[in-house]
């Protein structure tokens, strides 16, 4: 068998296999709980998918679907407003979140928004991260 046919009868089983190691979809939740039952505006996005803009009332949540890229490197970040702030933060990082944030365990992937910063809260994970640095324009 030639190298050129090993070659691509290995890529085809990586994409074949590839469902049985990485997970197809994780479903990230985000959680307003800003103190001072403040509104919050959240904008998600990554590099090919824009979600838009949302506006959740005290303890309301918001929820998305992600779909891990073959390759790896997913990476969705959101701004999030509340009035006289605002910060951004990369709340899917799939080095991070894989393996925490799987559909199997549904509330793996949750996000508890608060003005430190937000906090990972489910069975896997539980800590809380500061805001990246160089804060939005409010």
């Amino acid at each position: 068998m030639s190298a050129r046919v090993k070659y691509i009868m290995f890529l085809f089983l990586l994409v074949v296999l590839r469902p049985l190691f990485v997970n197809s979809q994780s479903t990230v939740y985000v959680k307003n709980a800003v103190e001072g039952n403040l509104k919050l505006t959240i904008h998600c996005k990554s590099k090919d998918e824009d979600l838009g803009a949302v506006t959740l009332n005290p303890n309301q949540s918001y929820r998305f679907v992600v779909f891990p890229k073959f390759f790896g490197g997913t990476l969705y970040f959101c701004t999030f407003r509340w009035p006289g702030s605002c910060h951004w933060f990369d709340i899917y990082v799939e080095s991070r979140d894989l393996k925490i944030c799987y559909d199997d365990h549904p509330t793996a992937c949750n996000w508890i928004i608060k003005k430190a910063g937000p906090c990972q809260d489910s069975p896997l994970s539980n800590q809380c991260f500061k805001w990246n640095p160089n804060t939005c324009v409010p």
